[in-house]
């Protein structure tokens, strides 16, 4: 995985991961901004957006040179973005959006049939520090497609009671952990955009 070239001490400035969003961020998106979406949003028009920018987060990648696939970039702050998560590489933005695309597809239908999840959402273990290939495009891509069919074939009650503990915004119900993932999507959509913008800012430079 190679590092672009940044200062030693933007990384050290760096948020442990897990660490969350600056108070203000945090405390509009629980207390506001989260609550007007979570209302304004159906299920239906959260989840055909997680799958459309899903879609436009598959096509960036797929342009991207191998040589700049892997390299980490810091990227200015973004909203929703945690301090963490802003010195990723493309590579790593498609294998988390994986993990938490995985995570939904699974516990929304679980908590929609009245079941209890055992496991607590810990942001820190969502993260994607791990040995990534060229092949989490194709490995995304495929998520992407199934998606909606996986998620609808063991869906239950989406506007039931049975909620579940999201670090930032609290007890979710399964509509509700839909319209954060679609968020989410959007999150790291830009964070791709923002990683190309500076990639291609930082060769300009080099000319």
């Amino acid at each position: 995985m190679k590092d672009s070239r940044i200062d030693s001490s933007s990384l050290k400035n760096l948020a442990q991961a897990g660490a969350g969003l600056p108070k203000g961020r945090a405390v509009f998106l629980r207390y506001v901004g989260f609550p007007i979406l979570k209302r304004a949003v159906s299920f239906d028009r959260a989840l055909n957006h997680f799958v459309k920018e899903g879609e436009r987060s598959v096509k960036l990648a797929e342009r991207i040179d191998t040589e700049i696939f892997f390299e980490r970039v810091m990227v200015p702050h973004l909203f929703g973005l945690e301090e963490n998560s802003r010195y990723y590489s493309i590579a790593m933005v498609l294998e988390h959006l994986h993990i938490v695309g995985m995570a939904l597809q699974t516990r929304i239908p679980i908590l929609s049939r009245g079941e209890k999840l055992s496991r607590e959402v810990k942001i820190e273990e969502y993260k994607p520090y791990t040995q990534i290939g060229f092949d989490v495009i194709d490995r995304y891509r495929d998520f992407i497609v199934h998606f909606r069919e996986n998620l609808l074939k063991n869906l239950g009650d989406i506007h039931g009671k049975n909620r579940h503990e999201h670090p930032w915004f609290g007890a979710l119900n399964p509509k509700e952990w839909m319209v954060m993932g679609a968020i989410h999507q959007t999150v790291h959509r830009r964070q791709i955009e923002a990683i190309l913008k500076e990639l291609r800012s930082g060769y300009s430079r080099c000319l």
